[in-house]
């Protein structure tokens, strides 16, 4: 996950991409979607390509992969119609495994303390 350290419009269009994608996961029918978080949009500066990172309560990435692709093109005709700039990023999804890692070090440390 590579922080845009760049000014100007990505860094303006990130946080409204992340604000019109999780109202349609709130929105969403799907259980596993709605307990979701976007935790990181990352969108290329030729605005061609936005990745939306997202995290979960529950340990199921299968799950929550297959109903991120599953409800994908429903999510882009939202960001679509609520985006006003020349072209629409297609978005795709990626599971942030910040959490996880956090975890990892967390054992370590309890183990070395120990």
């Amino acid at each position: 996950m590579k922080k845009q350290l760049r000014g100007g419009r990505i860094n303006r269009i990130n946080p409204l991409i992340q604000q019109i994608i999780s109202n349609e996961f709130l929105r969403n029918s799907d259980s596993i979607i709605n307990k979701s978080t976007i935790t990181h949009v990352a969108t290329s500066p030729d605005m061609k390509r936005s990745t939306i990172y997202v995290s979960n309560i529950e340990n199921n990435k299968g799950q929550l992969i297959n109903a991120l692709e599953k409800n994908r093109s429903k999510i882009q005709r939202e960001l679509a119609k609520q985006l006003t700039t020349k072209y629409v990023p297609r978005i795709q999804f990626e599971i942030d495994g910040t959490f996880e890692h956090v975890d990892k070090i967390n054992k370590i440390i309890n183990t070395v303390n120990e």
